[in-house]
């Protein structure tokens, strides 16, 4: 088994992974500005952020080199996506990203308000 997974490729995956979480709170911040709104921008966004904040982070906190960091990131890249569906499905977060077109208008009069 060490044959088809090294200690390298381990190494890598796991850096990727924290890095996935890293990259999934950064574009979801994104949405929410109103600037990214169509999934190709999602797409690009997440590649470009991917490579700007991967390779610092890989290089900074694992002393990589930038060919290693490149791999963290393109996994980073394709797992960030992966990971928050998989972690959503299993109910592990239930952050929902806001939207500027949702919103639910309460009229005065249906205000409840506590006195204390």
């Amino acid at each position: 088994m060490n044959i088809l997974i090294t200690d390298m490729l381990s190494d890598i995956l796991m850096i990727a992974g924290m890095l996935s979480i890293i990259l999934m709170a950064i574009i979801q911040k994104l949405k929410t500005l109103g600037i990214i709104k169509k999934g190709y921008q999602i797409f690009l966004s997440n590649l470009f952020i991917s490579f700007l904040v991967g390779i610092p982070f890989a290089t900074t906190f694992y002393d990589m080199e930038i060919n290693k960091a490149i791999w963290v990131c393109i996994f980073a890249f394709i797992g960030a996506p992966g990971i928050y569906e998989v972690m959503k499905k299993q109910n592990i977060i239930n952050y929902t990203p806001k939207s500027l077109d949702d919103y639910i208008e309460v009229k005065k009069e249906n205000l409840i308000t506590r006195d204390d």
